[in-house]
């Protein structure tokens, strides 16, 4: 009943998903890759403070996917499946069902979340995770020490996404030590092949950089942009704990999964204790992060619902109260899916916004706009309908949050001066200002912080349309095009 009950709910979610439509981050990531396939270099033309591996893994996903929304649904259910796959073989010694749960499960809140979260660095980096655990386990369990290669070079993927991957997986390592020792096995294999992974992928990813010359400019972005963005929009620490469990519901069940766990002693092996810290690692990156994404949760989210489902289908195999803990434990997950199910119904990709944008450009001159929009957006769709377009963007700023920030924050004087100067010199054809900002409300103010650009705007640009949708919350986008004094978007306006 259990399996038939995960199975058509997952079957559920990918029969309301696939027709889904990319948005939001995968947008941006889309269209980064987009940018560097016509001849701009990361970090030295664009002016992006993701880390490298996103721009590999979404390049790599890409080719083998496709650029359409059917390929990103199918990029995310393989995630998915990576992930659901990885927690039976991580679940197996014990029970393989606990790992269907946990991966069940991961999928339906995953689902229930929207189209927005699909395919989300953070769901990457957790996929690589899980699946280099599941390794790491294999190879102890086979006494097999070439099965610590995957696990090394997965593990520093997930490093390549989100550098606080990197202490995790040199504990992980560190505590497969004592097993090996107490069986009077050799280490120096096993540590071996996992380091020779660890290098694999820095090999790649330092690759990636010396092919686009982009060491140094790398290196600035890490000490002038990254740590802009990892000081701003930030949340209490209060406000970041009561965001940990994905509902309130999960507060008893995980009361529960804490009883049996200090009850539970037959399993307490290194295997147990490295869940134990994955499950600490996630909530010290979603912290760590401040931000309070729903996709931050992801690392915790996995391992927290693996632990729990090894934890109930354990104790239903044994007698008195603590079978009947397991059962209820169990029982109060599943009866979250009906919950899941109507939110993953109820789901719709928001791209109201992109579409109409995409409407507007073609008529001020479509292709004929090659290098002239210039986006002032944070992913509420401008990438997209420059992505779906064809359409190369005028300058390597991808997104405004560095010159727009927060209230209360400062933005960074460097890129406003990179941008302000860029601008003058090279006016773009034609403006798109959304009201989408980093942790502010959405609003065209946004620009009102920055008095030299609002003047440089009115100046040298004229309002061409002004869109709004959604009136609960507000959102949309004004256009403005270059006025006739300048040479750039001669052609457009000669065809209005």
């Amino acid at each position: 009943m259990t399996i038939a009950i995960l199975c058509l709910a997952t079957l559920f979610f990918v029969y309301r998903s696939i027709h889904w439509s990319w948005q939001w981050d995968t947008s941006a990531m889309h269209y980064v890759s987009f940018f560097i396939d016509h001849g701009k270099a990361p970090y030295r033309d664009i002016v992006d403070m993701n880390m490298p591996g996103s721009y590999f893994l979404e390049g790599w996903a890409l080719r083998i996917f496709g650029p359409g929304d059917l390929g990103w649904r199918m990029y995310d259910f393989f995630l998915l499946a990576v992930t659901t796959a990885s927690m039976i073989v991580i679940a197996w010694p014990y029970d393989w069902l606990a790992g269907l749960f946990g991966g069940a499960m991961f999928t339906l809140i995953h689902g229930a979340e929207g189209a927005g979260n699909a395919a989300q660095r953070e769901e990457v980096m957790t996929v690589l995770i899980v699946a280099g655990i599941a390794f790491a386990f294999s190879a102890l369990r086979a006494r097999r020490p070439l099965l610590m290669l995957p696990f090394g070079f997965l593990v520093w993927l997930a490093v390549s996404l989100k550098p606080t991957v990197a202490p995790l997986g040199i504990v992980l390592l560190l505590m497969s030590i004592p097993p090996l020792r107490r069986r009077k096995e050799a280490v120096i294999p096993y540590m071996g092949f996992a380091l020779l992974g660890f290098a694999a992928a820095s090999c790649i990813i330092v690759g990636f950089l010396l092919r686009y010359h982009a060491t140094g400019d790398f290196l600035s972005i890490t000490k002038r942009l990254l740590p802009y963005y990892a000081g701003v929009g930030n949340l209490g620490i209060g406000r970041l704990i009561s965001l940990l469990p994905p509902r309130t519901a999960f507060i008893p069940l995980l009361l529960i999964t804490l009883i049996l766990t200090l009850r539970n002693k037959d399993w307490k092996n290194w295997e147990r204790q490295a869940l134990a810290v994955a499950i600490c690692f996630g909530v010290v990156s979603f912290v760590a992060q401040r931000k309070g994404f729903a996709y931050h949760r992801y690392p915790l989210s996995a391992f927290l619902l693996l632990w729990m489902g090894l934890e109930f289908f354990r104790a239903m195999k044994m007698q008195g109260w603590m079978r009947s803990l397991g059962f209820t434990g169990a029982a109060g997950l599943l009866l979250l899916i009906p919950g899941y199910c109507i939110s993953i119904y109820q789901a719709k990709p928001n791209v109201e916004l992109t579409d109409a944008l995409m409407q507007d450009l073609n008529r001020l001159g479509g292709p004929k706009l090659q290098n002239q929009v210039q986006c002032l957006d944070m992913v509420s769709g401008c990438l997209g309908a420059l992505y779906r377009l064809g359409l190369v963007h005028h300058t390597g700023f991808l997104g405004d949050f560095m010159l727009f920030g927060p209230p209360g924050s400062q933005p960074s004087a460097y890129y406003r001066n990179m941008f302000l100067e860029g601008a003058q010199r090279n006016p773009p054809g034609v403006i798109v200002l959304t009201t989408s900002g980093l942790a502010q409300p959405e609003s065209f103010e946004k620009i009102a912080q920055w008095p030299q650009f609002v003047e440089f705007l009115n100046s040298n640009y004229s309002l061409d349309v002004t869109r709004m949708f959604d009136p609960i919350n507000p959102r949309g986008y004004r256009i403005y095009l270059l006025k006739s004094g300048h040479a750039a978007l001669t052609d457009a306006r000669l065809q209005r």
